[in-house]
């Protein structure tokens, strides 16, 4: 045990005695810390901040000791945050949701042919996982940022691209959270959340570029492209129906956009999850759904880095759970 370790436990001793808190929490918490190379204002964030990680550490304690729950749970990036801070610093603004969502219709359809790729227009095999044919790129992170939904718009772009031109290229999340705005004729709001089909309507006219040539940095910046031949462009897309089946067949053909609640989604660490609250769904997150199992379990990438979850994956049990079937979206042409 090193000195750190020691003068930190002597240090929070009086705290430990009114706060029931154990060696064994403290000792987790400064490994999870310095993990975490966590930094704070001050010793009274320091104090507050592990107050939160302890209860956080209680409830997953309490939830992986339970034989019913068919999910774990752990410490992670998160865990030093509330429930409230988690949805108000990582999820997308709830009122500018709402907002998109009112103008779903036309968004969905702009630029294209107004069709819906229906279930019975391809064949639903019994599993399918787009990561085992090469078609999805590595998981991401995007930090303290509500940009997820440029991650979901650059993951549907990137498989598309493969699936079409054999070549698996990371695109520039950044580009999107810089570009896709009011001023260009977007409402999409940078890191306080936006709409992936935004995305794609903007890349069909200017292109989007590669991650390598527009690094993201977790803030939005002013837009550093310029022309209308900046990289891929995608050319036709559309909204899935709201079906198990329908996400099934549009899964068979390429990975689909879609949004999600979130919102208790920031413990997770494996298994199939089904904690969110089904008579309350709010979408708040935008992933990229890339397969399902034999068992109809989503298999679903997020953008919180590969220490989270499944290697930076989770599953998500069958039909609308957490809201997957809410609003998705596909790349066809």
């Amino acid at each position: 045990m090193n000195r750190f370790i020691l003068l930190s436990i002597i240090m929070l001793m009086p705290i430990c005695l009114t706060q029931d808190i154990s060696v064994e929490k403290l000792l987790a918490y400064n490994r999870w810390s310095s993990q975490n190379q966590r930094v704070y204002l001050n010793e009274d964030e320091k104090l507050f901040r592990q107050m939160v990680f302890f209860e956080n550490l209680q409830k997953i304690k309490e939830h992986n000791s339970n034989p019913n729950n068919t999910y774990s749970i752990d410490v992670n990036q998160f865990s030093d945050m509330t429930q409230e801070e988690f949805t108000e610093k990582i999820l997308m603004k709830q009122d500018l949701v709402d907002h998109q969502i009112k103008d779903i219709g036309q968004q969905a359809t702009n630029n294209n042919d107004n069709k819906e790729m229906k279930a019975s227009n391809l064949a639903i095999a019994a599993s399918i996982d787009w990561r085992t044919k090469g078609a999805v790129t590595t998981v991401k992170n995007q930090g303290s940022c509500g940009s997820c939904w440029s991650f979901s718009a650059a993951g549907l772009m990137e498989s598309f691209n493969f699936i079409s031109n054999k070549a698996l290229v990371d695109f520039s999340e950044q580009q999107l959270v810089d570009c896709v705005i009011p001023a260009n004729g977007y409402s999409s709001q940078g890191c306080n959340g936006g709409w992936p089909v935004q995305c794609l309507d903007y890349a069909s006219k200017v292109g989007i570029t590669t991650l390598q040539s527009y690094p993201y940095v977790a803030i939005q910046k002013k837009c550093a492209v310029t022309g209308t031949n900046n990289g891929f462009k995608p050319k036709k897309w559309i909204q899935i129906p709201n079906t198990s089946n329908d996400l099934k067949s549009a899964l068979n053909f390429s990975p689909v956009s879609v949004l999600v609640d979130a919102s208790t989604w920031g413990q997770y660490k494996s298994g199939i999850y089904n904690g969110c609250n089904q008579s309350n769904i709010r979408l708040n997150h935008a992933v990229l759904a890339v397969g399902y199992d034999q068992q109809g379990n989503w298999i679903v990438k997020n953008s919180w880095s590969t220490s989270w979850g499944e290697n930076g994956y989770i599953r998500l049990a069958p039909n609308n759970t957490c809201g997957i079937l809410s609003y998705n979206l596909q790349v066809t042409a």
